[in-house]
């Protein structure tokens, strides 16, 4: 289960999740005060386990977000065998009480894909009032190659329906991401919509960065050409073997926030073109540390609520993984 828990987390692609490192690049960015001055755990311990979806070892929050003043999260509950996941949807009144659907909003995606199957990111309500999600996953039957599809709902817990090809496929051979795109973070633009997304490349699978993609319309998607606008060592870690999981934050009047994993540990950037992303700081706003009984942090998914930030934090143990609540608190001026 360790293994493909790892795999599910950077789409089979950065094993560096798995494994320790050392050496690498100098640092290219110096860090700077951002609008969220760190975070802290606000459950007094696990706000969902495993065993809450049924017969599951670990939980995977996929995404995170607010419609009509709920709190929506999918999730991917994994079994001990390669193959036995499955997505679940669950709501929430304050992020810490959950209630988990028994119907598989998956069921009519209508997509063939490999384990660990389809793993959404991001959900956002259309302009006229239908749901889209952006979820990856490997066309069957590979192993590699992770590519991003659109999903449309009449409802935010679904059942969804995908389009049949994906939105945003693999770099032409020898790109930066000529191996797999995983776990897209989109949010709205004054010109249409942007997504940030991982990837990894197939020189080097023990390394990934994020990159940028923009569209008019949320279906024709173009890569900037400036990516990876997130390496390894971008917030100054010379060590950082990948940059992955990131999650896109919007606050109302305010740059672009974006958490994302560096070496289990979740740092965080600011922007206001989604290209150029500043670290908060040159030290993790969240670790294992910060996590009672924690072997790691696996995982992330992050929304706005009344304009916090509030995160499900995975957090490994025990050879599964477990939930937590988590806020990002404003920096004092």
């Amino acid at each position: 289960m360790v293994i493909q828990r790892c795999v599910v987390a950077l789409a089979a692609l950065a094993l560096a999740a798995c494994t320790d490192f050392v050496g690498g690049p100098t640092p290219t960015v110096t860090p700077s005060q951002a609008p969220f001055g760190g975070m802290e755990l606000i459950s007094e311990g696990p706000v969902l386990r495993a065993s809450d979806l049924g017969d599951y070892g670990a939980v995977l929050p996929s995404a995170y977000f607010m419609a009509d003043g709920v709190q929506h999260a999918y999730l991917v509950g994994f079994g001990d065998a390669r193959g036995d996941q499955r997505v679940f949807h669950a709501t929430s009144p304050d992020g810490l009480a959950w209630t988990v659907d028994e119907a598989d909003p998956f069921a009519n995606l209508g997509l063939d894909l490999s384990p660990p199957g389809p793993v959404s990111g991001s959900v956002l309500q259309a302009d006229d009032g239908t749901w889209l999600m952006y979820l990856w996953g490997v066309p069957s039957p590979g192993q590699f190659g992770a590519v991003i599809y659109r999903a449309t709902a009449d409802s935010p817990a679904g059942p969804w329906v995908a389009d049949p090809e994906p939105v945003l496929g693999l770099g032409e051979r020898g790109a930066w991401d000529d191996l797999g795109v995983d776990f897209p973070a989109v949010g709205r633009t004054d010109d249409g919509f942007v997504m940030i997304y991982g990837a990894s490349n197939s020189a080097d699978r023990e390394t990934s960065s994020i990159g940028v993609a923009t569209s008019p319309d949320g279906v024709t998607w173009t890569k900037d050409p400036a990516n990876p606008v997130i390496s390894a060592d971008h917030c100054g870690d010379p060590d950082a073997r990948y940059a992955a999981g990131a999650r896109l934050l919007q606050p109302e009047n305010n740059p672009m926030l974006l958490l994302f994993d560096v070496g289990r540990e979740i740092r965080i950037g600011i922007s206001s073109d989604a290209r150029e992303w500043t670290c908060a700081s040159a030290d993790p706003i969240l670790t294992a540390d910060d996590v009672p009984g924690s072997e790691g942090i696996h995982t992330i998914a992050a929304t706005l609520v009344e304009g916090e930030a509030l995160v499900l934090v995975e957090s490994l143990v025990e050879g599964g993984s477990e939930l937590w609540l988590a806020r990002a608190w404003q920096a004092e001026a």
